[in-house]
């Protein structure tokens, strides 16, 4: 299990800069793009976009960039999260995740920040919308089974971290505009990742 830093331990926030947030959501349909739209990549800090339901969204961006291990420029999925907070019974203490992903999705299709709008294949969806250690079994129409977790995962999310690199070199994720100060209570999050018995 991994564990806080000493830093975090005592209270001192780590923030990784640069880290971005994907959302697996219902469908919807845009004329700007070809396929439906299922997933949306947006910059951390439009968790802290005025729209968003705070101090929720405040703490949902602690929790994407003080998290231990954390890298610049990854792409971290809701179910990650999920996952760090003990595979989601931690969420009450953290935020209203439900609330705060329907705010930056309609922030994102309303041009209120910069946002990837993503339609990825029902595979990759559902690889992404999994914990990072999740095995998904899938049954074929040939009557095959086979298996699909934690490595064709990271691949599929290192794949979207360079579409983010590739859009982010023209110029940052614009988070939008008046964001507030993340709050500073609790010091330290409650993460503890999920550990199946």
């Amino acid at each position: 299990m991994v564990g806080p830093t000493s830093a975090a331990m005592e209270g001192e926030h780590v923030t990784v800069q640069d880290v971005y947030l994907l959302a697996v959501h219902k469908l919807y349909q845009s004329p700007q793009h070809p396929v439906p739209i299922n997933t949306t990549i947006v910059h951390a800090l439009t968790l802290l976009h005025p729209a968003v339901p705070q101090p929720d969204g405040g703490r949902m961006y602690r929790c994407l960039t003080e998290f231990p291990g954390r890298t610049p420029g990854e792409v971290v999925p809701l179910s990650t999260l999920t996952f760090e907070l003990g595979g989601g019974h931690l969420w009450p203490q953290v935020a209203d995740w439900e609330r705060a992903i329907d705010a930056v999705v309609d922030i994102a299709r309303h041009q209120g920040c910069d946002a990837m709008p993503v339609g990825l294949p029902q595979l990759a969806a559902v690889l992404v919308g999994g914990g990072p250690t999740t095995v998904h079994e899938m049954y074929h129409p040939d009557g095959s089974c086979s298996q699909a977790g934690p490595v064709e995962r990271r691949e599929h999310l290192d794949e979207l971290a360079g579409h983010v690199r590739r859009f982010s070199a023209e110029g940052p994720f614009w988070p939008g505009d008046n964001l507030v100060a993340p709050p500073r209570e609790p010091r330290v999050l409650p993460y503890k990742p999920y550990r199946s018995k």
